[in-house]
């Protein structure tokens, strides 16, 4: 069972989960942020800001002037965008959402914390509870909509995992191929496909997109998976330490899958997330376009579960729909 308390992250009050097996710090005054996941015999699994002092941000600000660590909630939208359709047409949304600047009213149970978060520019409320069971992180989430109008959204996970030389990024079977979402130096112009994990660039040049290269001063990526999720699970395997981190998720519900790999080429950072989510290419006006939307009827509440597993061992063959990892 584990233990919910108070507590500190640098100079911001926490809320701290522990069960022995895994430790998790939420930060309920900054977005709901899992800030650190520390597993007792793999170590931190999220990327650190080593400034000692915690990175404020104003509401609507660019997300690489916060924090920029842990993991974010990215609701409505993740890349800035303007609402298209009536009655919000025209509002804007800020980069990597609102709700990860906003605080979030919580109330903590004595294995679990619960908390909540009403949008500020389109009317929602978004819950999440987070609990600990063994080696599983496990979130629960509910999206509802206030309004008498269909609402267009993003919900994306946003954990940046610390990447190492050579750990592998697994997906179910059947998942080949993917549509480049941020132009940069690795994977080109927005929108090219290319084949997974193996994709070949127009110039020749070849890149396995399920190994982490070593760190670099240029390289980032971020991608979708074309199309609907196979299967809804994904692993992050690091040989070296023999540590997996697996993510479950309900693929009817969470039909889609990023990854974000930064190799170095911003901010210095050398880290990975995979980013399950319920529409694709990271702007609510891209998703409709792509045909990978998602929305909420009118007064209605959608509800989706994200649990994170984190063992050592053997490499698992994948994980199960409630998050075990599965041999």
């Amino acid at each position: 069972m584990s233990v919910v308390s108070r507590g500190r992250y640098k100079d911001q009050d926490a809320v701290v989960l522990d069960n022995g097996k895994l430790r998790a710090v939420v930060l309920p005054a900054w977005g709901a942020k899992t800030i650190s996941l520390v597993h007792r015999g793999g170590g931190e699994t999220l990327w650190q800001n080593p400034s000692p002092a915690f990175a404020r941000t104003g509401y609507g600000e660019s997300y690489d002037r916060g924090e920029f660590a842990g993991f974010d909630e990215m609701f409505p939208t993740i890349s800035r965008c303007y609402y298209e359709s009536a009655p919000w047409a025209g509002v804007e949304l800020p980069d990597h959402g609102e709700v990860w600047t906003i605080p979030w009213k919580y109330t903590m149970e004595p294995d679990s914390v619960s908390l909540t978060v009403r949008g500020t520019r389109l009317p929602y409320t978004l819950k999440k509870t987070v609990s600990l069971e063994g080696e599983r992180l496990v979130m629960q989430y509910a999206a509802a909509n206030q309004s008498e109008f269909p609402l267009d959204f993003i919900w994306a996970a946003h954990p940046l995992f610390n990447a190492t030389e050579g750990m592998r990024f697994i997906v179910p079977a059947g998942m080949r191929k993917i549509i480049n979402a941020v132009p940069g130096e690795v994977l080109g112009g927005y929108g090219e496909h290319y084949d997974f994990p193996l994709a070949r660039r127009a110039d020749g040049r070849e890149i396995r997109l399920d190994t982490v290269p070593r760190r670099n001063d240029h390289g980032y990526q971020k991608y979708y998976f074309a199309g609907r999720v196979s299967e809804g699970w994904c692993m992050l395997r690091d040989d070296a330490k023999k540590l997996t981190i697996g993510l479950s998720y309900p693929a009817e519900k969470v039909p889609y899958l990023g990854m974000w790999l930064n190799e170095g080429g911003l901010a210095g950072q050398y880290n990975i997330a995979p980013e399950p989510a319920t529409a694709g290419m990271d702007r609510i006006d891209f998703a409709r376009m792509w045909g990978m939307g998602s929305q909420l009827a009118p007064g209605a509440t959608c509800t989706w579960h994200l649990v994170i597993s984190v063992a050592e061992g053997r490499e698992p063959r994948g994980v199960s729909p409630t998050g075990e990892l599965t041999y």
